[in-house]
Protein backbone atom coordinates (compact mmCIF):
# COMPACT_ATOMS: atom_id res chain seq x y z
CA UNK A 1 0.00 0.00 0.00
CA UNK A 2 1.41 3.34 -1.01
CA UNK A 3 2.00 6.02 1.60
CA UNK A 4 -0.68 8.71 1.19
CA UNK A 5 1.92 11.34 2.08
CA UNK A 6 4.29 10.25 -0.68
CA UNK A 7 5.26 13.15 -2.94
CA UNK A 8 3.94 12.93 -6.46
CA UNK A 9 6.51 13.13 -9.21
CA UNK A 10 5.89 15.68 -11.97
CA UNK A 11 5.83 12.84 -14.47
CA UNK A 12 2.93 11.20 -12.62
CA UNK A 13 0.56 14.14 -13.03
CA UNK A 14 -2.22 13.62 -15.61
CA UNK A 15 -2.12 15.59 -18.84
CA UNK A 16 -5.17 17.62 -17.81
CA UNK A 17 -3.29 19.12 -14.85
CA UNK A 18 -0.67 20.52 -17.20
CA UNK A 19 -3.16 21.69 -19.81
CA UNK A 20 -5.67 23.43 -17.55
CA UNK A 21 -3.85 24.21 -14.29
CA UNK A 22 -0.12 24.61 -14.95
CA UNK A 23 0.27 25.90 -18.50
CA UNK A 24 -2.10 28.89 -18.05
CA UNK A 25 0.32 30.27 -15.44
CA UNK A 26 3.01 30.90 -18.08
CA UNK A 27 3.39 32.85 -21.26
CA UNK A 28 3.85 30.84 -24.44
CA UNK A 29 7.55 31.78 -24.52
CA UNK A 30 8.01 30.52 -20.96
CA UNK A 31 6.13 27.31 -21.72
CA UNK A 32 8.41 26.57 -24.63
CA UNK A 33 11.56 27.34 -22.62
CA UNK A 34 10.50 25.27 -19.58
CA UNK A 35 8.82 22.22 -21.08
CA UNK A 36 9.93 21.80 -24.69
CA UNK A 37 12.46 19.01 -25.17
CA UNK A 38 12.07 17.39 -21.75
CA UNK A 39 10.69 14.26 -23.38
CA UNK A 40 8.23 13.18 -26.04
CA UNK A 41 5.28 13.26 -23.65
CA UNK A 42 5.75 16.92 -22.73
CA UNK A 43 6.29 17.85 -26.36
CA UNK A 44 2.97 16.19 -27.21
CA UNK A 45 1.11 17.92 -24.38
CA UNK A 46 2.53 21.26 -25.45
CA UNK A 47 1.67 20.65 -29.07
CA UNK A 48 -1.95 19.86 -28.31
CA UNK A 49 -2.52 22.71 -25.82
CA UNK A 50 -4.58 24.85 -28.16
CA UNK A 51 -6.01 27.13 -25.45
CA UNK A 52 -2.82 29.25 -25.33
CA UNK A 53 -3.17 32.84 -26.57
CA UNK A 54 -0.31 34.09 -28.72
CA UNK A 55 0.65 37.74 -29.19
CA UNK A 56 3.35 38.42 -31.78
CA UNK A 57 5.34 41.65 -31.87
CA UNK A 58 8.78 42.83 -32.91
CA UNK A 59 10.46 41.22 -29.90
CA UNK A 60 9.33 37.65 -30.56
CA UNK A 61 8.46 37.39 -34.27
CA UNK A 62 11.34 34.92 -34.85
CA UNK A 63 10.75 32.83 -31.73
CA UNK A 64 11.08 29.08 -32.48
CA UNK A 65 7.93 28.40 -30.44
CA UNK A 66 5.84 29.93 -33.23
CA UNK A 67 7.04 27.24 -35.61
CA UNK A 68 6.56 24.52 -33.04
CA UNK A 69 3.00 25.61 -32.18
CA UNK A 70 1.85 26.80 -35.63
CA UNK A 71 -0.44 23.84 -36.31
CA UNK A 72 -2.20 24.08 -32.94
CA UNK A 73 -2.48 27.83 -32.27
CA UNK A 74 -6.15 28.83 -32.29
CA UNK A 75 -5.87 32.40 -30.93
CA UNK A 76 -3.36 34.79 -32.50
CA UNK A 77 -2.82 38.55 -32.15
CA UNK A 78 -0.23 40.15 -34.44
CA UNK A 79 1.08 43.65 -33.72
CA UNK A 80 3.22 44.14 -36.82
CA UNK A 81 2.44 44.13 -40.52
CA UNK A 82 5.42 42.16 -41.80
CA UNK A 83 4.53 38.78 -40.38
CA UNK A 84 3.23 35.79 -42.30
CA UNK A 85 0.02 34.48 -40.71
CA UNK A 86 -0.70 31.76 -43.29
CA UNK A 87 1.09 28.88 -41.41
CA UNK A 88 -1.52 29.05 -38.62
CA UNK A 89 -4.25 26.99 -40.26
CA UNK A 90 -6.01 26.05 -37.01
CA UNK A 91 -6.86 29.64 -36.04
CA UNK A 92 -10.25 30.35 -34.53
CA UNK A 93 -9.37 33.90 -33.54
CA UNK A 94 -7.20 36.38 -35.48
CA UNK A 95 -6.41 39.97 -34.53
CA UNK A 96 -4.24 42.14 -36.77
CA UNK A 97 -3.38 45.52 -35.27
CA UNK A 98 -1.57 46.93 -38.31
CA UNK A 99 -2.53 44.61 -41.17
CA UNK A 100 -0.39 44.93 -44.27
CA UNK A 101 -1.72 44.33 -47.77
CA UNK A 102 -0.05 40.91 -47.75
CA UNK A 103 -1.77 39.99 -44.49
CA UNK A 104 -5.16 41.21 -45.67
CA UNK A 105 -4.79 39.24 -48.91
CA UNK A 106 -4.03 36.10 -46.91
CA UNK A 107 -7.30 36.23 -44.95
CA UNK A 108 -9.12 33.71 -47.10
CA UNK A 109 -11.28 30.67 -46.19
CA UNK A 110 -8.74 28.24 -47.61
CA UNK A 111 -6.09 29.62 -45.20
CA UNK A 112 -8.34 29.89 -42.14
CA UNK A 113 -11.23 27.44 -42.58
CA UNK A 114 -12.16 27.46 -38.87
CA UNK A 115 -12.06 31.21 -38.23
CA UNK A 116 -14.69 32.36 -35.70
CA UNK A 117 -13.35 35.78 -34.64
CA UNK A 118 -11.67 38.42 -36.82
CA UNK A 119 -10.40 41.82 -35.67
CA UNK A 120 -8.76 44.22 -38.15
CA UNK A 121 -7.72 47.54 -36.62
CA UNK A 122 -7.32 49.39 -39.89
CA UNK A 123 -9.56 50.93 -42.59
CA UNK A 124 -10.62 48.15 -44.93
CA UNK A 125 -11.37 48.70 -48.62
CA UNK A 126 -10.58 45.19 -49.80
CA UNK A 127 -13.78 44.36 -51.69
CA UNK A 128 -12.82 40.68 -52.04
CA UNK A 129 -12.27 40.19 -48.31
CA UNK A 130 -15.38 42.19 -47.39
CA UNK A 131 -17.46 40.11 -49.77
CA UNK A 132 -16.10 36.91 -48.17
CA UNK A 133 -16.93 38.21 -44.69
CA UNK A 134 -20.44 39.38 -45.52
CA UNK A 135 -21.34 36.67 -48.04
CA UNK A 136 -20.72 33.68 -45.75
CA UNK A 137 -17.24 32.91 -47.12
CA UNK A 138 -16.05 32.03 -43.60
CA UNK A 139 -18.53 29.35 -42.53
CA UNK A 140 -17.80 29.63 -38.79
CA UNK A 141 -17.27 33.40 -38.43
CA UNK A 142 -19.37 34.65 -35.50
CA UNK A 143 -17.64 37.78 -34.26
CA UNK A 144 -16.08 40.48 -36.44
CA UNK A 145 -14.47 43.85 -35.62
CA UNK A 146 -13.61 46.13 -38.52
CA UNK A 147 -12.51 49.73 -38.83
CA UNK A 148 -13.83 52.02 -41.59
CA UNK A 149 -15.05 49.94 -44.50
CA UNK A 150 -16.51 50.33 -47.94
CA UNK A 151 -19.95 48.74 -48.21
CA UNK A 152 -21.90 46.97 -50.91
CA UNK A 153 -25.58 46.05 -51.06
CA UNK A 154 -24.78 43.02 -53.25
CA UNK A 155 -23.37 41.08 -50.28
CA UNK A 156 -25.25 37.78 -49.99
CA UNK A 157 -25.31 37.79 -46.19
CA UNK A 158 -23.60 35.90 -43.36
CA UNK A 159 -26.25 34.32 -41.12
CA UNK A 160 -23.65 32.95 -38.67
CA UNK A 161 -22.42 36.43 -37.66
CA UNK A 162 -23.62 37.14 -34.12
CA UNK A 163 -21.50 40.11 -33.06
CA UNK A 164 -20.27 42.94 -35.28
CA UNK A 165 -18.25 46.09 -34.66
CA UNK A 166 -17.87 48.28 -37.75
CA UNK A 167 -17.49 51.84 -39.03
CA UNK A 168 -19.38 52.84 -42.17
CA UNK A 169 -20.07 55.89 -44.29
CA UNK A 170 -23.59 57.36 -44.26
CA UNK A 171 -26.97 55.67 -44.25
CA UNK A 172 -26.23 53.49 -47.26
CA UNK A 173 -23.45 51.80 -45.29
CA UNK A 174 -25.89 50.96 -42.49
CA UNK A 175 -28.36 49.46 -44.96
CA UNK A 176 -25.66 47.23 -46.46
CA UNK A 177 -24.54 45.99 -43.04
CA UNK A 178 -28.03 45.32 -41.70
CA UNK A 179 -29.01 43.56 -44.91
CA UNK A 180 -25.94 41.28 -44.71
CA UNK A 181 -26.21 40.46 -40.99
CA UNK A 182 -29.77 39.34 -40.23
CA UNK A 183 -28.89 37.34 -37.12
CA UNK A 184 -26.52 39.56 -35.17
CA UNK A 185 -27.01 39.70 -31.40
CA UNK A 186 -24.63 42.58 -30.66
CA UNK A 187 -23.92 45.59 -32.91
CA UNK A 188 -21.33 48.35 -32.44
CA UNK A 189 -21.51 50.82 -35.31
CA UNK A 190 -19.96 54.21 -36.07
CA UNK A 191 -21.48 56.21 -38.91
CA UNK A 192 -19.35 58.86 -40.63
CA UNK A 193 -20.50 61.73 -42.86
CA UNK A 194 -23.97 63.14 -43.19
CA UNK A 195 -26.97 60.94 -44.06
CA UNK A 196 -27.91 60.81 -47.74
CA UNK A 197 -31.23 62.50 -48.46
CA UNK A 198 -32.19 60.10 -51.25
CA UNK A 199 -31.95 56.93 -49.14
CA UNK A 200 -34.32 55.94 -46.38
CA UNK A 201 -34.27 53.01 -44.02
CA UNK A 202 -38.04 52.88 -44.27
CA UNK A 203 -37.65 51.64 -47.84
CA UNK A 204 -35.92 48.54 -46.55
CA UNK A 205 -38.58 47.24 -44.18
CA UNK A 206 -37.65 43.65 -45.04
CA UNK A 207 -34.93 43.78 -42.37
CA UNK A 208 -35.48 41.27 -39.59
CA UNK A 209 -33.29 42.35 -36.67
CA UNK A 210 -35.34 41.04 -33.76
CA UNK A 211 -32.28 39.23 -32.38
CA UNK A 212 -30.24 42.37 -31.64
CA UNK A 213 -30.18 42.99 -27.90
CA UNK A 214 -27.05 45.14 -27.50
CA UNK A 215 -26.45 48.28 -29.56
CA UNK A 216 -23.69 50.87 -29.46
CA UNK A 217 -24.05 53.55 -32.11
CA UNK A 218 -22.18 56.77 -32.82
CA UNK A 219 -24.09 58.77 -35.41
CA UNK A 220 -26.48 61.67 -35.83
CA UNK A 221 -29.66 61.67 -33.78
CA UNK A 222 -31.76 61.17 -36.93
CA UNK A 223 -29.91 58.02 -38.00
CA UNK A 224 -30.01 56.71 -34.45
CA UNK A 225 -33.80 57.00 -34.17
CA UNK A 226 -34.40 55.43 -37.60
CA UNK A 227 -32.27 52.38 -36.74
CA UNK A 228 -34.16 51.68 -33.51
CA UNK A 229 -37.31 51.00 -35.52
CA UNK A 230 -35.81 47.68 -36.62
CA UNK A 231 -34.59 46.55 -33.19
CA UNK A 232 -37.64 46.05 -30.96
CA UNK A 233 -35.94 43.64 -28.54
CA UNK A 234 -33.02 45.79 -27.41
CA UNK A 235 -31.90 45.32 -23.83
CA UNK A 236 -28.88 47.62 -23.80
CA UNK A 237 -28.47 50.88 -25.75
CA UNK A 238 -25.52 53.26 -25.92
CA UNK A 239 -25.64 56.32 -28.18
CA UNK A 240 -22.88 58.86 -28.79
CA UNK A 241 -23.82 61.88 -30.85
CA UNK A 242 -21.60 62.91 -33.78
CA UNK A 243 -23.35 66.19 -34.57
CA UNK A 244 -23.96 69.37 -32.61
CA UNK A 245 -27.73 69.73 -32.26
CA UNK A 246 -27.87 73.50 -31.86
CA UNK A 247 -31.22 73.70 -33.66
CA UNK A 248 -32.97 71.58 -31.02
CA UNK A 249 -33.54 72.43 -27.39
CA UNK A 250 -32.39 69.89 -24.79
CA UNK A 251 -35.99 69.45 -23.64
CA UNK A 252 -37.13 68.63 -27.19
CA UNK A 253 -34.31 66.10 -27.62
CA UNK A 254 -35.17 64.32 -24.38
CA UNK A 255 -38.86 64.25 -25.26
CA UNK A 256 -38.11 62.83 -28.71
CA UNK A 257 -35.81 60.20 -27.25
CA UNK A 258 -38.37 59.14 -24.66
CA UNK A 259 -40.96 58.71 -27.40
CA UNK A 260 -38.61 56.50 -29.44
CA UNK A 261 -37.73 54.35 -26.43
CA UNK A 262 -41.37 53.74 -25.51
CA UNK A 263 -41.64 50.89 -28.02
CA UNK A 264 -38.56 49.11 -26.65
CA UNK A 265 -40.29 47.03 -23.99
CA UNK A 266 -37.24 44.97 -22.98
CA UNK A 267 -34.80 47.85 -22.68
CA UNK A 268 -33.16 47.97 -19.25
CA UNK A 269 -29.98 49.97 -19.86
CA UNK A 270 -29.47 53.33 -21.58
CA UNK A 271 -26.39 55.50 -21.90
CA UNK A 272 -27.06 58.48 -24.14
CA UNK A 273 -24.76 61.40 -24.94
CA UNK A 274 -25.74 64.26 -27.22
CA UNK A 275 -24.03 67.58 -27.92
CA UNK A 276 -26.42 70.47 -27.45
CA UNK A 277 -26.92 73.86 -25.82
CA UNK A 278 -26.72 74.44 -22.09
CA UNK A 279 -29.43 72.70 -20.11
CA UNK A 280 -30.45 73.81 -16.64
CA UNK A 281 -31.85 70.43 -15.63
CA UNK A 282 -34.76 71.85 -13.64
CA UNK A 283 -37.34 69.35 -14.88
CA UNK A 284 -37.59 65.85 -13.44
CA UNK A 285 -36.75 63.98 -16.62
CA UNK A 286 -37.56 60.57 -15.15
CA UNK A 287 -41.21 61.42 -15.73
CA UNK A 288 -40.48 61.21 -19.48
CA UNK A 289 -39.11 57.67 -19.29
CA UNK A 290 -38.33 55.34 -16.34
CA UNK A 291 -34.75 54.77 -17.57
CA UNK A 292 -33.92 58.48 -17.36
CA UNK A 293 -32.65 58.03 -13.81
CA UNK A 294 -29.54 60.13 -14.16
CA UNK A 295 -29.72 63.11 -16.51
CA UNK A 296 -27.03 65.74 -16.31
CA UNK A 297 -25.60 68.53 -18.42
CA UNK A 298 -21.89 69.18 -18.90
CA UNK A 299 -22.18 72.60 -20.53
CA UNK A 300 -21.79 71.27 -24.09
CA UNK A 301 -23.71 67.99 -23.88
CA UNK A 302 -26.41 66.03 -22.12
CA UNK A 303 -25.67 62.62 -20.62
CA UNK A 304 -28.39 60.15 -19.72
CA UNK A 305 -27.62 56.98 -17.78
CA UNK A 306 -30.09 54.39 -16.57
CA UNK A 307 -28.04 53.70 -13.44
Amino acid sequence: MKNSNQLTCLENLPNEIFTFDIFPLFSWQELYRIFFGLNQRFNTILKTSNHINFTVDESNKHHPALTFFNSSIICLKVCLGQFDVTPFLALRSLTLQYPSLQQRNSIRPENFPYLEYLNLSYPLEDSILLNLIFSNGFKYLKNCKLDQTTTNYSWHGSPKLRSLSISVHNLYGIICVLHACPNIFRLNIIVYDKPQNNISLTLHSSFSLDLIQYLFIRSTFEIFTSILTFMPNLKSLTFDNRQYSDNKSPELILTSLAKVLTNLRQLDYVYFTINTSIWNGDRNQQTLHPLFRNVRGTGTSIIIASN
